[in-house]
């Protein structure tokens, strides 16, 4: 305890690190040392060091997180899926967000973008008729919205190719058997 009061005392940008070193437990063996190896980015300013504490706690949360069988994540899954087990093959996340767009190349420059983008899954693609091509993704709701931004931009810049974009943050479960794609061929 003498030891860091010490060092509490050398320093004023070490004591921010402190406290955030002396919450976890188990990582404070490795706290300690990613501080001191970047105390010279600390006291050059302020505003670095709640950056430089925020990265530290961030990355040792994603390897506890990772070490960890019964994490937040991973208990917040599997609740959701047995809610409703008729429907858990189908959904692939909460958000839906679709694109239609006018022709086929658009349309696959859009889902290319659209699954480049953010963590989403493509879930549909109907070829609605007459030219018109409807893309569909799964998601969390700010993955799809980042998706469908992305795809709208990809969407414009191919042509004049976008006709719609939008986002449904929580389709309601009666609209779900609409959503799923015939997988049907037209040609008109």
């Amino acid at each position: 305890m003498t030891s860091s009061k010490a060092s509490t005392s050398s320093t004023t940008s070490s004591t921010k690190a402190l406290p955030a070193a002396a919450t976890g437990s188990t990582r404070s063996s490795r706290t300690p040392a990613r501080t001191a190896g970047r105390s010279t980015t600390a006291r050059s300013g302020g505003s670095s060091s709640g950056t430089t504490t925020r990265r530290s706690s961030a990355a040792s949360g994603r390897s506890a997180g990772a070490g960890r069988s019964g994490g937040g994540s991973g208990t917040t899954r599997p609740s959701s899926t047995p809610a409703t087990p008729s429907m858990a093959p189908t959904v692939h996340g909460i958000a839906l967000g679709m694109i239609e767009t006018r022709g086929l190349v658009p349309a696959i420059e859009a889902a290319d973008a659209m699954t480049k983008a953010a963590e989403v899954t493509m879930v549909a693609r109907e070829f609605v008729g007459g030219g018109y091509v409807t893309v569909m993704v799964r998601g969390e709701t700010g993955a799809v919205n980042a998706a469908v931004r992305a795809g709208a931009d990809a969407c414009e810049r191919v042509g004049d190719g976008l006709v719609a974009a939008h986002i449904i943050a929580r389709p309601h479960t009666e609209v779900e058997p609409a959503l799923q794609g015939t997988e049907a061929t037209r040609r008109l």
